[in-house]
């Protein structure tokens, strides 16, 4: 068993409106089949599902949570809750979303790029990113020699 893979159960009771009972009963049944860890999912804007959760979970176990909703409150007051990972899922996702959208606009509007320009990662970070140096030895591994 590889000692850096860990199942993680997603708990959705709370959005489906089942409320703590249910959250409760189906952490539980997850953390006797084996799951490393707990999701514990909420639709509120505050972390009171997750508040109740923990209280009543007594740390059996780690949880994590993704604050998409509650995303007022601070994370160390999550981890004053006892949770062991926080997960800002989507918010790069939705931030690089806004970003394209203006330098789209912008090069709409004015048909070229050079208010774009600087301000813009270079295509050498793009290729950084795309572990493109890993790319290149493969190629020398793998590809047919000329």
């Amino acid at each position: 068993m590889d000692p850096d893979f860990v199942v993680v159960a997603r708990v959705e009771a709370f959005i489906a409106g089942w409320g703590l009972d249910e959250a409760l009963r189906r952490a539980e049944a997850y953390r006797n089949a084996g799951a490393d860890g707990i999701l514990m999912h909420s639709k509120k804007s505050d972390p009171s599902d997750i508040e109740a959760f923990m209280k009543a979970w007594k740390n059996q176990g780690p949880v994590i949570v993704v604050p998409t909703n509650y995303y007022k409150t601070p994370t160390k007051d999550l981890e004053d809750l006892g949770i062991s990972l926080v997960i800002w899922a989507n918010h790069n996702l939705r931030a690089s979303i806004q970003a394209m959208q203006e330098v789209s606009a912008n090069v709409f509007q004015n048909q070229n790029l050079l208010n774009i320009q600087q301000n813009i990662v270079s295509v050498k970070e793009v290729f950084r990113l795309q572990r493109d140096d890993e790319l290149v030895k493969a190629e020398k591994i793998y590809l047919p020699k000329k």
